[in-house]
């Protein structure tokens, strides 16, 4: 199977208190839609805010998307990728 290399795109939304920093994810998440699901692009989420990280995590859940969160000394970073499946050749 030949690799395939992923892009990321950073999404600075630190600063950026909801619904502001949800309506910021939404507009990007939109924007990549057709790499998210295709597996070659993945968005990265610079966030600031507890409460705007948690409401991302729930809508991208609900978009059907996989996310990690990853603490940070100056906050948050999201990560939103395409879920993976056997159908894709791996887990």
């Amino acid at each position: 199977m030949p690799f395939t290399t992923i892009n990321t795109v950073e999404v600075d939304a630190r600063g950026f208190v909801c619904p502001s920093s949800l309506l910021v994810a939404l507009r990007e998440l939109n924007k990549h839609k057709d790499g998210l699901q295709s597996g070659i692009v993945r968005v990265v989420f610079m966030i600031d805010n507890h409460e705007s990280t948690n409401r991302i995590c729930e809508a991208v859940k609900s978009m059907g998307y996989a996310f990690e969160v990853e603490e940070a000394r100056d906050g948050y970073f999201v990560t939103v990728f395409k879920i993976r499946s056997m159908k894709d050749g791996y887990l």
